[in-house]
């Protein structure tokens, strides 16, 4: 797959072999009398093909820095799972490319187009062709920017494929008029055409992928995906780490994740916010969710409980989420 920086390295490379050569027909000796070996002719030959080979390696792909978001990543049982999100203030949406030995997993997209390019990059940086996208639910933010990606098979749970052909392009026009054409130039809703529920398994390049909503009472029809043989979870709408999205009811919340921290993950990747280890993320989210719980009770109204989660989140993201999400609770 070449990118314009491998291009430009392949040029760069064409240069540098045609000085290598120039360079052994200035330096090789003209042939003895006799036709004796020409011995320092074979060594410059033996000199530039190591040079050839330096040269090939020195312009391989480089390494992914994003422009934009930020960047995780994890090998656990021969898979790779490259993470990369929206800046944390804005939320830290997700993207998560897992790599298996021949090709590549994407789950859900971005939104903004110079993220889609960060996006875009990781993917070429990899070197592997990209097999199918699985958008995780219908939120708009995470499958608005699919139209850069043509060709590649979308999947998607039932729910979420009627609510794209529904409402796609009303939501499309939303975040146009919102964010303008610039940070939103796509012109159509790619709907998936292929279909993946909750209980179901597959086995993609000799990796299982196991679909599942181990709480839809609480976070909707989302799509998780667990590896069991490599001990990571991608979840969404249950809760996060880095993130500010509160989300009720506190205590049914708190209880599901009480359940659920007795399963061994090596890594738990949440659709917003910072990949951490599985202790570490029921460790986080229970704390934040015990605090949210005494918040919303000390506090009069939502400005009071938004100013008191900042106090004790100072470095978490996303506190527009705040204004949108805590007046709920003093609703019900």
């Amino acid at each position: 797959m070449l990118t314009t920086n491998s291009v430009a390295s392949v040029l760069r490379t064409d240069r540098m072999l045609r000085q290598i050569v120039d360079i052994q027909i200035k330096c090789e000796p003209k042939e003895p009398k006799g036709g004796l070996p020409m011995n320092r002719s074979v060594s410059v030959t033996i000199l530039i093909l190591g040079l050839i080979i330096f040269v090939i390696a020195c312009s391989s792909t480089q390494p992914f820095a994003p422009k934009q978001g930020l960047y995780y990543v994890k090998e656990s049982g021969g898979v790779k799972f490259h993470v990369y999100t929206s800046p944390i203030q804005s939320g830290a949406s997700a993207s998560v490319v897992i790599e298996t030995q021949n090709s590549l997993i994407l789950q859900d997209v971005q939104q903004d187009k110079s993220q889609m390019d960060d996006l875009k990059s990781l993917i070429q940086s990899i070197g592997k062709p990209l097999r199918r996208i699985y958008i995780s639910h219908e939120h708009s933010h995470h499958w608005a920017g699919l139209e850069m990606f043509p060709g590649i098979p979308v999947y998607a749970n039932q729910t979420t494929i009627d609510f794209m052909k529904q409402n796609g392009q009303e939501e499309l026009n939303t975040l146009k008029s919102q964010y303008g054409a610039e940070a939103v130039p796509y012109t159509q809703v790619v709907v998936p055409e292929n279909v993946v529920e909750a209980g179901s398994e597959e086995v993609i390049d000799g990796v299982r992928f196991v679909f599942s909503s181990p709480a839809p009472q609480l976070t909707g029809p989302v799509i998780f995906m667990e590896f069991p043989d490599q001990k990571v979870m991608i979840m969404h709408h249950l809760a996060y780490v880095g993130v500010h999205v509160p989300l009720p009811p506190v205590e049914e919340r708190l209880a599901k994740l009480n359940e659920m921290k007795e399963k061994d993950w090596v890594w738990v990747i949440g659709g917003h916010g910072i990949p951490v280890s599985g202790p570490e993320y029921f460790s986080k989210t229970i704390d934040y969710y015990t605090i949210l719980g005494n918040v919303i009770k000390e506090s009069p109204d939502a400005a009071t409980a938004k100013d008191k989660m900042i106090e004790a989140y100072p470095n978490y993201g996303g506190v527009v989420l705040l204004d949108l999400l805590l007046p709920g609770f003093y609703q019900q």
